[in-house]
């Protein structure tokens, strides 16, 4: 590939996180043997061109040189950076991937082909229709890793970043020693004598003087400076930020900013050692989650995917691609009523989403209904496959839109990456629109006017609509994700303590931190399809497998109970298919998972490591408390499997109601209408109409049919036959 990369600064110590992060990618590029050309927008001292690292890097003057020079198939750009802008503007035709590093005011990301951000939190914060990655900065553990020295550590001397809370720590604390990193270009900020004020140096030198680090910010897309910081060892007190919580999991200690005392609190309750070194070996054990290699690949795969004959990727080359079990090759229907335009799908896919879509789309097939699932993310798949009798294609986001168009379905169903784009083409092809929402996260096509909302739950209902008045105006269907027990149930359960997705989020340190206190007991992680799997340090009673298609042999029937110990969960599938087998369920108190498992469900704060180990514990072992967690699952499970059965019936129901939209069809000179294929040009005399029109000319048929009948009678003297 060919990259031209316009930022603002590119130092050899770079000013702010951002630039450090887009710094790492870059270089990357660069040493994967990608042609990497880069335009300053802030004036050098320099002033002229150079080589740094493999990057031949250009001052703002030489801009249209560097453009003509690297003839880029890729440009990259910083959010913000209006001269950036200016020069992305002049390479029309060029894939633009945009770095989104903060939660700026501004929220107008334009219309880049695709948008970077750290965190879902920072994904959350704009309204982006557009494609989009979120990935975790890269973060490489030689740079940053030392023995950690005796201060108090503060990152930045704004009010943003907390430095009047530290001030009036200094104030409380004359005995301890705090440490301040000067934000450039800022004048100091008045402080006690016990605040010791340094200007920006290499952060390993910084880490080398901190005991303990600070992170009371008003604002942090990530949490950098926190996980470079736990690499040491080094415990961090931060504002519960969700950011931050994204980036530190359970490892850091949250504390709300205003709480003056508490943050005093808690730094000298570190000054013991055995306090510091639990906290040091929490910091450390989240530091290992980090996946620096991994970061910069996926990365690297996010630039390839916009070029626009980029081959598929092949794992391996010597045979052709493993369909895996369940999946059957057919060719895609020339036709369907019903489409799902998506990212993903089964069975390459299982997380919760992909499984709730396939149940639905197989429900309408079981009525008789033509389908077919699109998926546009998701290169490993096959051109077709067939799932269930659910015909499935891989489609880039072009051909996918152009099939569409062809087809013209009565109802277009979405979710996620493509709800946006998906509802504004039916309104093009004169289709109904239906919107899955699998979580309260911002959801932007809302705005676009979806004529069918489902929610899997009832309380992500209730939270979107206090917060989009236009749900008002759409139809709303609460369908919980169907889980048909006969499926998943086990004829025997095993023995493991069960995570299913080793991800940060989804609580894996807290399943681990319970594996270490129960040395005795065998634990099982199943990988996820979502987000950067954690799959060290390594206990020795914890084994991994990889996701699996047959969740029923290769993970139910070795569970004897089920962990979710997840940070936010809509639902919560992976407990529900468990209770079909009688798997007790230990969880965190999540509004979708106490919907999902009601009484069945044992409810504990995901950070309280040593109650979860309780719970496990308990729950292990053969007794009463076992025995009444068993049989509230598979009442619970029961009780779910009514309740999917009836929505199913209603989800039927209601795209069956739904109606044909206002597709155009095809009218004869005599007024009967003929079915369009969608291809094939109108017939000679024969005129195009939407629904809407040709239901008033019926009507206007039918009364002039009426007045001539009418005229009939009369000129017999006999009044028409009433009704």
């Amino acid at each position: 590939m060919r990259i031209l990369a316009i930022l603002p600064v590119y130092d050899q110590v770079p000013p702010a996180g951002a630039h450090v992060t887009t710094r790492e990618y870059v270089q990357h590029l660069a040493a994967a043997g990608h042609a990497v050309h880069v335009v300053t927008t802030v004036k050098e001292p320099t002033g002229e061109p150079r080589t740094d690292g493999g990057v031949r890097v250009w001052p703002l003057p030489y801009w249209l040189r560097a453009v003509r020079v690297a003839r880029p198939d890729v440009v990259i750009s910083h959010h913000r950076d209006r001269k950036a802008a200016r020069i992305v503007a002049q390479t029309p035709g060029v894939p633009h991937l945009l770095m989104v590093h903060g939660m700026a005011d501004d929220l107008n990301l334009g219309r880049p082909a695709l948008a970077w951000f750290p965190s879902q939190a920072c994904r959350a914060h704009y309204p982006h229709r557009g494609r989009s990655i979120v990935l975790p900065p890269p973060i490489d553990p030689e740079r940053y890793r030392t023995v950690p020295g005796e201060l108090v550590t503060l990152n930045g001397s704004t009010a943003a970043k907390g430095a009047d809370l530290v001030a009036q720590l200094a104030g409380r604390m004359p005995d301890t020693r705090f440490l301040v990193v000067r934000t450039p270009r800022r004048d100091d900020p008045p402080m006690p004598g016990n605040v010791e004020l340094v200007d920006r140096a290499d952060p390993m030198q910084v880490y080398a003087r901190t005991r303990i680090l600070l992170m009371p910010s008003t604002t942090e897309s990530y949490g950098r400076v926190g996980a470079e910081a736990m690499l040491s060892g080094i415990p961090v007190l931060a504002s519960p930020l969700p950011g931050v919580q994204e980036a530190l999991g359970t490892a850091a200690t949250y504390i709300e900013r205003e709480d003056v005392a508490r943050w005093a609190r808690e730094i000298r309750r570190l000054s013991a050692p055995a306090a510091y070194a639990a906290a040091s070996a929490a910091a450390v054990a989240h530091a290992e989650t980090l996946d620096y290699a991994g970061s910069l690949s996926a990365f690297e795969e996010a630039c390839a995917s916009l070029l626009p004959s980029r081959p598929a990727r092949v794992r391996h080359p010597q045979r052709p691609p493993r369909t895996p079990a369940g999946a059957v090759s057919a060719g895609p229907p020339p036709t369907a009523e019903v489409v799902a335009w998506v990212h993903y799908g089964v069975p390459y896919r299982r997380a919760g989403s992909e499984t709730m879509l396939h149940t639905m789309m197989r429900a309408l097939k079981d009525a008789g209904t033509s389908v077919l699932v699109i998926c546009s993310e998701m290169p490993e798949a096959p051109a077709v496959w067939d799932v269930d009798g659910v015909p499935y294609a891989q489609l880039a986001p072009a051909a996918a839109e152009a099939t569409i168009r062809r087809m013209r379905p009565r109802v277009l169903a979405t979710h996620h990456h493509f709800a946006s784009d998906a509802i504004t083409l039916s309104k093009r092809v004169g289709a109904r629109s239906v919107l899955l929402l699998h979580n309260d996260h911002e959801q932007p096509a809302v705005a676009l006017g979806p004529d069918l909302c489902v929610y899997n739950t009832d309380w992500v209902m209730k939270s979107l609509a206090a917060r989009y008045p236009q749900l008002d105006q759409a139809r709303a269907l609460v369908i919980h994700p169907p889980v048909i027990a006969e499926e998943h149930r086990a004829p025997k359960t095993g023995n493991h303590v069960t995570l299913v997705n080793l991800n940060v989020n989804k609580g894996v340190a807290t399943w681990r931190g319970a594996a270490a206190l129960l040395g005795s007991l065998p634990f099982l992680g199943v990988t996820g399809a979502h987000g950067r799997q954690v799959s060290r340090p390594a206990l020795r009673n914890i084994r991994v497998i990889p996701q699996t298609s047959d969740m029923r042999r290769d993970v139910w029937s070795r569970t004897r109970v089920l962990t979710a110990p997840s940070i936010y969960e809509s639902f919560g599938m992976a407990a529900v298919e468990a209770l079909a087998s009688g798997i007790p369920v230990i969880a965190h108190p999540t509004p979708g998972l106490r919907e999902a498992l009601g009484d069945a469900g044992t409810f504990l704060d995901r950070s309280d490591v040593r109650a979860w180990a309780a719970a496990i514990q308990a729950l292990h072992r053969d007794g009463p408390a076992r025995d009444r967690m068993v049989a509230a699952a598979r009442a619970r499970s029961a009780f779910l499997a009514d309740q999917s059965r009836h929505e199913l019936e209603l989800w039927v129901e209601a795209i069956g109601s739904l109606g044909g939209g206002t597709r155009p069809r095809l009218i004869a000179p005599d007024g009967a209408p003929f079915k369009s294929n969608g291809v094939l040009p109108p017939p000679e005399g024969w005129t195009e109409v939407t629904a809407k029109e040709y239901e008033q000319r019926q009507v206007a048929k039918e009364g002039a049919a009426a007045q001539s009948a009418a005229d009939v009678w009369a000129e017999h003297g006999t009044p028409a036959p009433a009704e």
